[in-house]
């Protein structure tokens, strides 16, 4: 009787050990994965942040009349804004601690944004239109952006 309460007194003890150990290995691994998602939209976001950044200097370095086209794609939900002074390009990004805003330098800017962009692909087109419009827009999911420098110069 004694080997037998003994024997179910360890298969008790090793179920419950088992059962702990589930728990505290899901509990280390769930943080690390979400970590690593959040590193992944981080990158994403400052790959594009770039990216956009280049083709408004770009555009506003080839003159009136240019174009440049580019394709982003980000994991999350995300905010593009420029502010003229100063000139920047800010990009924010929902991560599972908040929110990661990047900046990138302009040659240009005006004061625009586009606000809760949902995770995805999306073409980006930047140009400067001979009609003197300037302005951050979405349409058919692609998103344009109008850049309008005065002549001579000029920020």
């Amino acid at each position: 009787m004694r080997g037998q309460s003994s024997l179910e007194y360890l298969l008790i003890i090793g179920v419950a050990l088992i059962i702990l150990a589930s728990i505290t290995i899901i509990r280390v691994i769930n943080p690390a994965s979400e970590g690593s998602s959040d590193v992944m939209r981080v990158s994403q976001a400052r790959s594009t942040c770039d990216s956009i950044a280049e083709m408004i200097n770009g555009v506003y370095g080839d003159a009136q009349g240019a174009t440049r086209t580019t394709l982003v794609h980000l994991s999350g939900t995300w905010n593009l804004r420029m502010t003229k002074n100063p000139a920047k390009l800010w990009l924010s990004i929902s991560v599972s601690y908040g929110t990661e805003n990047l900046d990138d330098n302009l040659r240009y800017s005006f004061d625009g944004s586009l606000l809760t962009i949902p995770g995805g692909s999306y073409p980006v087109i930047v140009d400067w239109p001979s009609n003197g419009n300037e302005g951050i827009s979405m349409v058919d999911n692609k998103i344009y952006i109008h850049i309008n420098p005065p002549t001579g110069g000029e920020k």
